[in-house]
């Protein structure tokens, strides 16, 4: 199975979604992950709901959680909505405060998986009205959760760009926490990185801390339009093939662990 963990639903999201069945029909993609990051212009919860349950069989949806202007009723109301899990970006506050605590609780308890923006973000004209600031996305304010929360199933998009050795070492010590290579990372950054960024693949010593190999912690996700997708797909394709990967590690990657993940098996 060929998950992808990490896409959106634009706004003119009729449309798309049959172009993006085909689309993925054509690619080998069984089951695409579809988030909103709210706001202005963009999709709601609603419509994401909406989405999701004219496609059960191809799309799951992760709702959008602003931290600092929603409490934990709103994974609640997101569970209602039928959607899978959780999409935070921009948050006013650093993903660690302890006014968040509690809605990583109610995730936890709800089995609702939480995929979390980290590093760079593009710009906005809404910026500042937004106080958004990387600084509160580091990779390193998962650490807290994770440790709190085992239970609570984390994906850190991006693997952090540009902050990969915090992600790699949080990969590496939490067994419930996973990262996705979307956004620049694929282009800019050869296999040979990779291999060094995850020593811990072949460490006797160290390299089950966490209770997996890191080829169990990354997962698929393209985050792109339909035109780009096919494009991501080789990039993961020249990674596995430059660290000459073996068969299960690639399907682990490509859509079994995010199939555990989201209780696909």
């Amino acid at each position: 199975m060929v998950i992808d963990v990490h896409n959106h639903l634009p706004r003119d999201w009729k449309p798309y979604v049959s172009q993006l069945r085909a689309e993925c029909e054509r690619l080998g993609i069984d089951r695409v992950v579809l988030c909103t990051t709210g706001g202005p212009g963009q999709v709601s919860n609603e419509e994401l709901a909406s989405a999701v349950a004219a496609n059960p069989d191809f799309l799951l949806g992760l709702g959008h959680l602003r931290l600092g202007d929603h409490g934990p009723e709103q994974v609640d109301a997101i569970r209602d909505l039928g959607l899978h899990g959780l999409k935070l970006i921009r948050p006013r506050l650093r993903y660690d405060d302890d006014e968040a605590m509690e809605i990583y609780s109610r995730a936890a308890l709800c089995d609702m998986p939480i995929l979390f923006h980290l590093g760079i973000v593009a710009r906005s004209p809404l910026d500042a009205a937004m106080d958004v600031s990387i600084a509160r996305m580091r990779p390193v304010y998962l650490d807290r959760i994770a440790r709190r929360f085992p239970e609570l199933k984390i994906i850190g998009a991006h693997l952090g760009n540009p902050w990969y050795e915090e992600s790699a070492e949080l990969a590496r010590m939490h067994p419930n926490m996973y990262f996705d290579l979307t956004g620049s990372t694929l282009k800019k950054k050869r296999p040979a990185f990779f291999k060094e960024l995850l020593w811990w693949a072949e460490d006797e010593q160290y390299g089950r801390m966490g209770g997996k190999t890191p080829w169990e912690k990354v997962v698929f996700g393209t985050d792109v339009d339909l035109a780009l997708m096919e494009d991501v797909m080789k990039d993961y394709q020249i990674l596995m093939d430059g660290l000459g990967l073996a068969e299960q590690d690639r399907r682990l990657i490509w859509g079994d662990t995010a199939a555990a993940i989201f209780r696909l098996t």
